[in-house]
C-alpha cells in the first residue's frame, strides 16, 4: 500500500510543482516493513510443483525481493492426511517437489515454516473444465485498431466456476491478471476476450494461454489485485492488500491448487 500511495502523492506533488515555482516541496514516503511473500502452486499435471519464499522490499530500495532460504515446505492432502515435502533447489528460495500433481477436488494445506513461525493455507483443486479453443479479432480502441485473443469454452451447469488466464507473448508473460466467475454464464458456451494494451500482437508472433480453474478464495485474491492494478504479490496495493488465504496477516503471497492447460496460436 505504502509503495503505491506514495506514487500517487509524488505525482500530485510534480504538478504542484508546475503550478507553482515560489518554492520546492519535499516529501518524505516512510517505507513499510519487510514481510514474507510466499507463492505456492500446486496443479492437476504430473511434473514440478513449486513454492517460491521471499521478503518484500520498501519503496526506496531496488526492485529485488531477497530470497529466503532454509524453510521447512510441505503440502498435506485433507483427503488422506499425506504430508509431501518440498526441498529448496539450486535457487535460493525455490522449494519444489517432483512427478507430484494434486487431485481434483481435494483440499490441500500449504505449510511453511521459517525461523520457527509456522505458516498455513488451505486451497481445494477445482473440477477441470476444457479449453476448446483460442480465437483472434480485431477490435478499434480510439483511433487505433488491435489483436485481441479469446478464450472459448463450455462453462459446467449448476455449479461455481473461477477462472484465471495467463498469457504469454514468444514467450514473455503478459502482466495483465485476467479473472472471471460464471455468476452469468453458469452452463453457457463462453468466449472472452483478453484485452491488454502491453504487448502489441504482430504477424508471426504466438500466443499462448494457460487457463486454470481456481477456488473461490483465489479467485478473490487475484480479482482484487487486478481491480488495484497490482501484477504480483510483491506489489503493493491501494486501498489494502489483497485478501491472502494464508492464516498469519504478516505474510503476502497465496497459494493456489488448480487445474492447468494451455493452447497456442500464431498471429496470421
Amino acid at each position: 500500500m505504502a509503495k503505491h500511495l506514495s506514487k500517487i502523492l509524488f505525482g500530485l506533488i510534480i504538478v504542484a510543482c508546475f503550478a507553482s515555482c515560489q518554492r520546492v516541496i519535499d516529501i518524505e514516503v516512510a517505507d513499510a516493513g519487510s514481510k514474507l511473500v510466499i507463492e505456492g502452486n500446486l496443479t492437476d499435471v504430473t511434473g514440478t510443483q513449486t513454492v517460491i519464499i521471499s521478503r518484500s522490499v520498501g519503496y526506496n530500495n531496488a526492485n529485488v525481493f531477497p530470497a529466503v532460504s532454509g524453510a521447512a515446505v510441505s503440502f498435506v492432502d485433507g483427503s488422506n492426511g499425506k504430508v509431501s515435502k518440498l526441498t529448496e533447489t539450486s535457487t535460493p528460495g525455490t522449494y519444489a517437489i517432483a512427478n507430484f500433481r494434486g487431485k481434483t477436488l481435494n483440499l490441500y494445506t500449504l505449510n511453511v515454516t521459517v525461523e520457527s513461525k509456522l505458516y498455513t493455507a488451505t486451497s481445494v483443486l477445482a473440477f477441470p473444465v476444457n479449453l476448446d479453443s483460442l480465437t483472434l479479432s480485431n477490435q478499434v480502441f480510439g483511433t487505433k485498431e488491435i489483436k485481441v485473443i479469446s478464450v472459448n469454452y463450455h462453462d459446467p451447469a449448476n455449479q461455481p466456476n473461477q477462472y484465471k488466464y495467463v498469457m504469454y507473448v514468444n514467450g514473455v508473460q503478459v502482466k495483465r491478471v485476467f479473472v472471471e466467475n460464471d455468476n452469468l454464464t453458469d452452463g453457457r458456451a463462453v468466449s472472452t476476450m483478453l484485452y491488454q494494451r502491453e504487448i502489441d500482437l504482430k504477424k508471426g508472433d504466438k500466443v499462448e494461454v494457460e487457463m486454470q480453474s481456481i477456488d473461490y478464495y483465489m479467485y478473490n485474491f487475484w480479482n482484487n489485485l487486478s481491480n488495484q492494478g497490482g501484477n504480483s504479490p510483491q506489489d503493493s496495493s491501494t486501498p489494502a492488500n489483497p485478501p491472502s488465504n494464508f492464516n498469519n496477516t504478516n505474510v503476502l503471497g497465496y497459494f493456489s491448487a488448480h487445474t492447468t492447460q494451455r493452447k497456442a496460436v500464431i498471429i496470421p
